[in-house]
């Protein structure tokens, strides 16, 4: 895992920043809750980590309702990735700043993380349900 890069290089009034955690989303069984626990335990995601391991194309949707309903300030970058094909792309990156992250282990964010893991982990053993096909 890269580490995220110094984002108080180049800031002004960097004393002003919000490393106060946000909420925990009491529902654990969801991608949003999924989405924090990563965020939680140091990860940097972009859209394909989610296809990946959370089954969703809609990471920033997420981020966006972490940020807007549950109150947690996720850092984001654009970066540059070449393709296979030769093209270059440009993805967004997220991560919880290191400080952000200490303060909401310190309260005990760790407990839920891995109810949340728990709950995802029992849900992927399920079969999937419903479908928009039907036999008939």
């Amino acid at each position: 895992m890269k580490t995220p890069p110094n984002q108080t290089e180049f800031e002004s009034a960097v004393e002003k920043r919000n490393y106060n955690p946000g909420k925990l989303p009491k529902r654990i069984n969801t991608v949003t809750a999924a989405v924090l626990a990563g965020l939680l335990e140091s990860k940097e995601l972009t859209g394909m980590d989610s296809v990946f391991s959370m089954s969703t194309t809609r990471l920033a949707a997420y981020i966006h309702t972490l940020s807007d309903k549950y109150d947690w300030e996720i850092e984001r970058k654009d970066k540059c990735i070449g393709t296979n094909d030769g093209r270059t792309a440009w993805i967004a990156q997220y991560w919880l700043p290191v400080e952000t992250i200490s303060l909401a282990l310190d309260a005990g964010a760790r407990v839920w993380i891995d109810d949340v893991k728990d709950a995802c982990a029992r849900r992927r053993l399920k079969p999937a349900q419903g479908s928009l096909w039907s036999e008939s």
